[in-house]
């Protein structure tokens, strides 16, 4: 029996060191070792597991409290991490070394710290004999780093219904920003959409290498000025309107999206572009073909964009979108991919059970809705009516612009109290939210 938050810590920290030792890059497609440690660890402390495979060394895994569970809560998360180049990192990246109480390694955030939580929230709920009133599983999944079709979306079509009106907990959230006395941890409760799109500008009949008009070179200048500062009109998203309504009451003021930029001035510079990019659809080039050196000698240009629609824009809004943005520019233009966005309800109730729980140990702490404007396996779940939750805190060292320059970078890394924060904060979260009144009231306190 496990005594005090300590030896969570102590466990946890043994099991997520493991985890990081293998090798998951997505490009090497081996997942099913760290699923094989998984089924290993849950199996030896008497859980139950199911081993979904998708593909040679691939697949998902399935770990629960019982057998059979009927519209369980799901904790997900991903087994696979983006590659790591040793030479870059201070410590290596798949070692799981502990420095001065922190792990370093890829995977430590995104997102083998949320696997290895979500397996000791599961453990310490057998180990504690609770009851709750609803099932609770977790789902590790493979290949989110590369669009998901060797992970979750073959589990969504093999397993239809365990993820219809569920509640979720993923990654996206938990991360706090720090403004003036005031720590605002995000829970993320939608992602804006992703389109790729293809803007073509031809010159006209009459140019010819020895008197060119030059008529797509303009014209493609043109293009690339209309999507610099498009002027168009969208109502913000609610999760991001109540975002920034609790920021501002809380500096005294009120928010109104007619004085956005009025409301931006008394950001931190540092969440600027953040909070710009939360409230409206945004447009940045990712590649530019043509020039005289060019297979085309000229004769046309393409650029291509990476487009971030905000949640209510569907494909046949987003077009329009496209023709009000590039007016009369006489240029053609091709949606080569549309995944539309989503926004979850904001339910305060739960809200506030999470900001109880923060508060524990982060007193001036609030839960605030967030609005990703990346992407995860959480945009797949957005038919199915769920509830879906991007949210395991960490203690506030580890604020939103220092994670964020690690998820996907170098040097990798989290506190092993930030790793205890998060299982404690999540176990009792369950508990309380299950209808249970056995959980954890303080640090170092016995859970029975």
């Amino acid at each position: 029996m496990i005594k005090s938050w300590t030896d969570v810590k102590e466990e946890a920290a043994e099991y997520l060191s493991r985890l990081i030792q293998i090798n998951t890059s997505n490009s090497l497609q081996n997942e099913m070792e760290a699923i094989r440690l998984l089924v290993e660890i849950a199996e030896r402390n008497g859980l139950y597991t199911k081993v979904h495979q998708t593909g040679e060394n691939r697949g998902n895994v399935v770990i629960s409290l019982k057998a059979d569970y009927h519209e369980p809560i799901i904790l997900l998360s991903h087994l696979d991490v983006v590659p790591a180049n040793e030479e870059d990192w201070e410590v290596p990246p798949f070692s799981g070394e502990i420095v001065d109480d922190v792990m370093w390694g890829r995977g430590t955030i995104d997102t083998k710290q949320l696997t290895i939580t979500q397996l000791m929230v599961l453990l310490l709920l057998k180990r504690n004999n609770i009851t709750l009133n609803r099932d609770v599983i977790m789902v590790a999944t493979s290949d989110e780093e590369n669009g998901s079709q060797y992970g979750l979306i073959p589990f969504l079509e093999d397993y239809p219904h365990l993820f219809k009106n569920s509640i979720v907990f993923n990654e996206g959230g938990g991360f706090p920003i720090l403004i003036d006395e005031h720590v605002y941890y995000l829970c993320e409760l939608g992602q804006k959409g992703l389109a790729r799109v293809k803007i073509t500008a031809k010159n006209d009949f009459t140019s010819n290498p020895y008197l060119p008009n030059n008529s797509a070179w303009q014209n493609i200048i043109k293009t690339i000025e209309a999507f610099q500062s498009p002027e168009i009109i969208e109502r913000i998203p609610s999760s991001t309107n109540t975002l920034f309504s609790t920021i501002a009451f809380d500096k005294g003021i009120s928010f109104s999206e007619k004085d956005f930029e009025t409301f931006i001035k008394i950001i931190p510079s540092s969440y600027v572009s953040l909070f710009k990019a939360m409230a409206k659809s945004t447009f940045s080039i990712t590649k530019w073909d043509g020039g005289k050196k060019h297979s085309t000698a000229g004769t046309k240009y393409e650029i291509y964009l990476d487009c971030r629609p905000i949640p209510s824009v569907t494909r046949d809004l987003f077009k329009e979108v496209l023709r009000e943005i590039l007016g009369d520019i006489p240029v053609e233009y091709e949606i080569l991919s549309f995944s539309q966005g989503y926004e979850s309800q904001i339910n305060k109730t739960h809200l506030a059970l999470f900001e109880e729980e923060v508060k524990k140990e982060v007193p001036h702490a609030k839960v605030v809705p967030f609005l990703s404007i990346g992407g995860s396996d959480s945009r797949h779940l957005n038919s199915l009516s769920s509830q879906i939750y991007g949210y395991c805190p960490m203690l506030p060292d580890m604020t939103f612009d220092k994670v964020i320059t690690m998820v996907h970078g170098i040097n990798e890394r989290i506190p092993l109290e930030s790793l205890r924060f998060g299982i404690q904060n999540m176990y009792n979260i369950l508990v309380k939210m299950e209808g249970s009144d056995r959980y954890d009231n303080g640090y170092e306190r016995n859970y029975i």
